[in-house]
């Protein structure tokens, strides 16, 4: 049996602080996430229940589509 990656208390505090920086300062938030945080946000979400099951794309858009607020 493999060792887990995280305990329970740092899943939560590193998606807590990666979370924080995107509600803080939005987009540039996005850019000071580490691969950590990013990791264990993506981890929470999916054991969550939020996400549909693999295999069972309907309705997922798969590629995300990004508008920006710029004048063009």
């Amino acid at each position: 049996m493999q060792d887990e990656r995280w305990t329970r208390e740092d899943l939560l505090r590193l998606a807590a602080s990666g979370v924080a920086k995107v509600d803080l300062l939005g987009p540039r938030g996005t850019t000071l996430c580490s691969m950590d945080e990013i990791a264990a946000m993506a981890g929470l979400l999916a054991v969550s229940g939020l996400l549909p099951p693999p295999g069972a794309p309907d309705g997922v858009n798969e590629t995300p589509k990004f508008t920006t607020r710029r004048k063009a």
